[in-house]
């Protein structure tokens, strides 16, 4: 999306890759790298240095670029937008959690974690000092903590949204969704979207179903997503005896779709330095329920727009966030409300704070020059 909005403002853009998966923008340079049959954590530091080499051999044959801009852990580049947060963090928080406790221990000791940890830490320390880019205030403080950042090299970039794929429902799609999913019309309807169950925090949802169901018999939890242990998780709920209240959909293709039939959204993660749901759930007209391991739950309103409950999430607590919203008075007071604290991050609001980024770059290579400022 970045690259689409910088060529559409007349910007040339270099895509430095393993591979595309989808059809590039026009105007977009692709250069990609030759296919190698590595390990993931080889991988990632044959990438590294291809990348780099590869940025300077473009140099020298057609001069140097304004910027260059990692979205990955590689070294060398002027910005690195680390929208996955500190590593570190992490693992202290979402790694393995479906492991027992000294597991998880010892996979934070993994090859492809120490692999990770030292780019992390090459790119983030390196000098001249970048700048860096987060998608919220929770992981720019973390990363200032961990890495000694300057807060003048610290810029947190939202994610934006696009208002038009994602919006409240039309009059009958609501219906028309529900159907799909095999619930009725007037069924309170929780939904939980993500993949990786485990750091989403699915457990605690189904936990917290069980108590939402002495209260509302009829309400149903709707889980989208991709999670390579999906029969543990169904497991799960036929222990806790709420197989008939849930409602199993696999990965998503069209998760604006989802948001349409549901009445709140809920995302009780462990760690997610900005869950982009939380923006298409406001955007679609739905509260959300999330914790504060959310970046995202930075520009929420407590009790306005959701509900922001503490971590570890303890299932009552979430039951008893969900049933107020899902019995609401005012649902198209909450629904408009929503909304527009969504219709104030637009698609091309990061393209914008990006380019903001790229001029302090600039104005620092100036500096560094003794060039005069314009």
């Amino acid at each position: 999306m970045l690259a689409r909005d910088l060529l559409s403002r007349g910007h040339e853009v270099h895509l430095f890759c393993r591979e595309v998966e989808t059809d590039p923008p026009d105007g977009l340079v692709v250069h990609r790298m030759p296919w190698m049959p590595l390990g993931a954590g080889t991988a990632r530091l044959v990438f590294s240095a291809w990348a780099r080499r590869e940025v300077q051999r473009v140099e020298r044959r057609d001069g140097p670029f304004d910027v260059t801009q990692a979205f990955g852990r590689t070294i060398g580049q002027d910005v690195y937008r680390v929208g996955g947060g500190c590593h570190e963090t992490y693992l202290e928080h979402a790694h393995g959690l479906h492991h027992p406790l000294w597991l998880r221990r010892v996979l934070k000791g993994a090859p492809l974690q120490r692999v990770k940890r030292h780019l992390e830490e090459r790119m983030l320390r390196g000098l001249p000092r970048p700048h860096v880019i987060t998608n919220s205030e929770m992981s720019r403080d973390d990363l200032r903590h961990r890495y000694d950042l300057p807060d003048d090299h610290l810029h947190v970039v939202r994610n934006g949204i696009d208002l038009e794929r994602f919006r409240p429902p039309q009059p009958g799609e609501r219906e028309a969704v529900r159907r799909v999913w095999g619930v009725g019309d007037d069924d309170p309807v929780v939904l939980f979207l993500g993949n990786g169950f485990s750091r989403k925090g699915l457990e605690v949802c189904l936990r917290a179903l069980t108590v939402l169901r002495e209260l509302r018999p009829d309400v149903r939890l709707v889980v989208g997503g991709h999670d390579r242990r999906a029969a543990r998780w169904q497991r799960l709920a036929r222990r806790l005896d709420v197989t008939t209240s849930v409602v199993w959909l696999g990965a998503q293709v069209e998760p604006e779709a989802c948001y349409r039939g549901a009445d709140v959204y809920t995302l009780p993660t462990a760690y997610d330095p900005a869950a982009n749901s939380t923006l298409e759930a406001l955007a679609s007209g739905l509260p959300v329920v999330t914790t504060p391991m959310n970046g995202a739950a930075e520009i929420l309103q407590d009790g306005r727009h959701g509900t922001i409950i503490p971590t570890p999430v303890a299932p009552d607590e979430l039951a008893h966030a969900l049933l107020g919203w899902l019995e609401t008075p005012d649902r198209e007071a909450v629904r408009k409300r929503a909304r527009t604290l969504a219709e104030h991050y637009p698609a091309d609001i990061s393209c914008l704070s990006t380019l903001d980024v790229y001029r302090a770059v600039l104005e620092d290579r100036r500096h560094a020059s003794g060039a005069p400022t314009t």
